[in-house]
């Protein structure tokens, strides 16, 4: 049997290390992306540790650089053959308006330009594969809509983390669908997903301290919410399944803004030049 080779981001915490540990139990030469190289070695280490499975590789990247990202994907596809499962899970919430080095909100880069980008530089292994599944990990936390001329860049004065994290997931969503259309015929699906409330530095840090203790009594573990990527990665119930939302394993709807198909073209031109991708890619 052929192996099964998946790469994750963000895969050093959270649901992202959960997935990525889940997915080597599951037998996948694993690569994980992680920004800080000595925590991806100890998470890496503690999944060969946990999993008994000594195919875990780890890539280091930094998901707000283009540069890196490009670096990332150069190292990919020198190193491996294809790729089966692509699970674009980093993502990041910030508090205040912060530029990237490429000159865009950082939000919207490592939540949506990162994984546009990665996507289409990895394309050709991902084609090369017997699974192909691309997994964009979004949120029921969504923009019923927003100014594509700003998304990228929007105005400093009016920035909030929690609308700019919409927009991006937003996009996110608009960017699975309109691919999965596209890749219609192909063999290779698209689908996106909210992974539950889940428990993480990250979210702790969206509500005063003094409540962070009572967070983990309502919200899931990274465990449980890693479960739908790891069935998106590895269910053979949505091997032909493709530009779908879901929610605890189910199919679920989104806002109808990141339905409209012209606005979902727009978006993807407008990304290709904010990335400098080749459409073909």
């Amino acid at each position: 049997m052929k192996e099964t080779i998946s790469l994750i981001t963000g895969a050093n915490s959270g649901i992202g290390y959960a997935t990525a540990e889940g997915l080597a139990r599951q037998g996948h030469h694993v690569i994980m992306v992680s920004r800080n190289k000595q925590r991806g070695k100890a998470a890496q280490q503690n999944i060969i540790t946990n999993t008994k499975n000594s195919k875990v590789d780890l890539l280091v990247a930094d998901l707000s650089s283009q540069k890196s990202i490009r670096q990332l994907a150069q190292q990919v596809n020198e190193r491996y053959d294809k790729l089966d499962v692509l699970i674009n899970n980093a993502g990041g919430l910030f508090s205040s308006y912060t530029e990237n080095s490429d000159g865009f909100e950082q939000t919207f880069a490592v939540n949506y330009l990162a994984p546009f980008l990665l996507t289409h530089l990895l394309m050709d292994k991902v084609r090369a594969s017997e699974k192909r599944r691309i997994i964009n990990v979004a949120s029921i936390m969504q923009a019923k809509q927003f100014d594509l001329e700003d998304a990228a860049q929007p105005n400093s004065a009016k920035y909030t983390s929690m609308n700019a994290y919409k927009v991006s997931k937003t996009a996110v969503l608009m960017m699975t669908y309109y691919m999965a259309e596209h890749l219609s015929g192909s063999g290779v699906t698209v689908n996106t997903l909210h992974p539950g409330s889940i428990y993480t530095p990250q979210s702790a840090r969206i509500v005063p301290t003094f409540l962070r203790p009572l967070l983990k009594l309502f919200m899931q573990s990274p465990e449980q919410g890693a479960s739908t990527s790891l069935y998106l990665a590895s269910s053979d119930e949505v091997s032909n399944v493709s530009g779908k939302f879901f929610k605890s394993k189910k199919m679920a709807q989104t806002v109808p803004f990141s339905y409209d198909s012209a606005k979902q073209k727009a978006l993807y031109d407008k990304s290709i030049i904010w990335t400098g991708v080749n459409p073909s890619d």
